[in-house]
């Protein structure tokens, strides 16, 4: 025995439409498309407008995160060997009273960089001949804390923090 159902109405024509569209927007391709075309174009105008453009268009030669691992860096090092100027930006340190936070290259005979900024503070620093030829060699960079105005020129005898600085 043979037995055969004719077609209705909820199978043909506007009822298959509706089976389609039966999960919502969320169940629509075109609709997470757009969705990540959208998300796309927010994410590269986010770092566009949040990249420091330089004026003259050089940028830094080398760079390095100062900080303990897996926390918040607390200075960001970029240098400009070309131009001599070491630029640090302190992202999460702060002052320790009557102490400073030195910066030097590190190695068998430290070289001083400079004073270290806190509390977000930015400051250039010029580098002499000296730390030029160092830092061109990718060397490592150590921070020492010191009391305010102290003995320029005694090398401390442990680090803080280190940190290599690599060349962009």
């Amino acid at each position: 025995m043979r037995v055969c159902f004719a077609p209705d109405s909820t199978t043909t024509g506007a009822g298959t439409a509706l089976e389609n569209n039966a999960g919502g927007i969320f169940q629509s391709v075109r609709f997470w498309q757009g969705w990540a075309v959208a998300a796309t174009l927010a994410a590269l105008f986010t770092f566009i407008a949040n990249v420091d453009y330089p004026v003259d268009g050089h940028t830094p030669d080398y760079v390095a995160v100062i900080g303990a691992d897996g926390a918040e860096p607390l200075w960001v090092v970029n240098a400009d060997l070309r131009d001599g100027v070491v630029n640090i930006r302190a992202a999460t340190a702060t002052a320790t009273g009557d102490e400073e936070y030195v910066l030097w290259v590190a190695g068998e005979h430290p070289q001083r960089v400079g004073v270290l900024p806190v509390n977000r503070e930015r400051k250039p620093l010029a580098l002499d001949k000296t730390v030029r030829a160092l830092l061109a060699h990718g060397k490592t960079l150590g921070v020492a804390r010191q009391a305010a105005g102290s003995d320029a020129d005694a090398a401390p005898t442990a680090w803080l923090h280190e940190a290599t600085i690599a060349r962009l």
